[in-house]
């Protein structure tokens, strides 16, 4: 029994891995997206205050927010990022409804034992609660780290006001920027699909 058991549980592994590197995949595409056009956004910011006539003097963040452009581009990232956590929701709630599922249905019942049956509203219950120490779900943590990814970005910007950076400096700076946040969006995706493989096993055994 012991075998068998094990087995499954190797096979839940690969197919958990793969499934990860997949969503993960599509995530990388939907964060290349949002880096090129926010990335665009906040450089011809830059560029305005840079070439702006200052009498001489170094730019300051005060002369930043005297531009229209500034706040223009504020709603213009907030909207672009909104809709990247959008596309993260959607996708992840999808996958993981259907990972929860098949981990379920692709676990043996023994010989005779009566067909067991589990609900869509059963699953995402399942799947929304809270059962990491920081005391978030999994979509609250998707926000998370996007309005984190915002306030780094505009720290960043500002950073290169005050210390005067060069335009490549800055977008250097936001893409690495969000290569940090991808990063924390996989390790998101790893980790909750990990555990949703293990819910899945422990109810249908139960």
């Amino acid at each position: 029994m012991s075998y068998w058991k094990d087995r499954m549980s190797k096979a839940q592994d690969i197919l958990t891995s793969k499934k990860s590197k997949s969503i993960s995949e599509q995530i990388a595409k939907y964060y290349n997206d949002s880096m090129e056009r926010v990335i665009k956004s906040f450089v011809d910011t830059y560029a305005k205050i840079i070439t702006a006539g200052l009498e001489g003097r170094e730019p300051t963040p005060a002369d930043l927010y005297k531009l229209d452009s500034y706040w223009q581009m504020q709603m213009q990232i907030k909207k672009e990022l909104d809709d990247l956590g959008n596309k993260e929701l959607s996708l992840l709630s999808k996958n993981f409804v259907a990972h929860f599922q098949d981990v379920y249905d692709n676990i043996s019942l023994p010989a005779g034992a009566a067909f067991s049956t589990i609900s869509k509203e059963n699953i995402t219950q399942m799947i929304e609660a809270i059962w990491a120490t920081d005391g978030l779900s999994w979509s609250q943590r998707v926000w998370k780290n996007n309005e984190r990814l915002l306030e780094t970005l505009n720290e960043q910007l500002l950073h290169c006001v005050v210390t005067g950076k060069k335009t490549d400096e800055l977008k250097n700076l936001l893409q690495e920027r969000f290569g940090v946040s991808f990063s924390q969006a996989d390790t998101l995706v790893r980790t909750e699909m990990t555990h949703i493989q293990t819910t899945a096993a422990h109810k249908r055994y139960i």
